[in-house]
Order: C-alpha cells, then sequence, then structure tokens
C-alpha cells in the first residue's frame, strides 16, 4: 500500500490484498490525507487481487466520514474478484467507481 499526491488528489495504491490485517496501513494513510486538508481521495484498486469485509467497512466508514467533511472519495479500476465483491456489497452505490485516476479526477472536476 502506497500514497502519492497526485493532481488536486491524493492516492492511496492498493497491491495484493486488502484485508484485516492492514487496515492500520490504510487508516493511517487517511488521516495523514485527512490532516493535510486535501479533498479528494483516490483509492487505486487496480492491483488489488482481493478484499476481505474488514476491508469494505472501512471504506464505506472513511466515505462517510469525507463526505460529513464536504470531502471526496473515489475507488479506481477494481478487477475481477475485486470488483464482484464491491459490487455483491453494493459499496459500488456508495463511492464513485472509475475505470482510472483521470476520470476520477475529471469527475470531481466538474
Amino acid at each position: 500500500m502506497t500514497r502519492r499526491a497526485w493532481h488536486d488528489a491524493t492516492v492511496i495504491q492498493i497491491v495484493d490484498v486488502f484485508t484485516h490485517r492492514n487496515r492500520k496501513d490504510f487508516s493511517s494513510a487517511v488521516s495523514v490525507f485527512r490532516e493535510s486538508g486535501g479533498k479528494h481521495l483516490i483509492v487505486n484498486l487496480h492491483e488489488a487481487t482481493y478484499i476481505d469485509s474488514a476491508a469494505l467497512g472501512l471504506l464505506a466508514l472513511t466515505s462517510q466520514q469525507l463526505t460529513a467533511e464536504e470531502r471526496r472519495l473515489s475507488l479506481v479500476g477494481p478487477q475481477g474478484t475485486v470488483k464482484q465483491i464491491l459490487e455483491m456489497a453494493n459499496i459500488d452505490k456508495m463511492i464513485a467507481v472509475f475505470p482510472t485516476e483521470e476520470a476520477a479526477a475529471e469527475a470531481r472536476a466538474v
């Protein structure tokens, strides 16, 4: 899991699995984003191979918190199993999902 600034957003890149085991890394990256005063957090799932229920809950909670703070959360590039899990949990109804970081940034700029 890595964090980087990109245009007017912060990107958290998830590689391999997003589970209960790495939730603290994710929460830490979100905290740094919130402290920075950023307005748009992008979670890039293109290289994620699996996501568990703890991670789904963390995404939902993060989305609710950021919305309350008038900030945005976008998901980018979920593939295969990760995409299916997000759809089964209806996370894609709560958090906007985009094919690329560029598409997420453009949608938020409008």
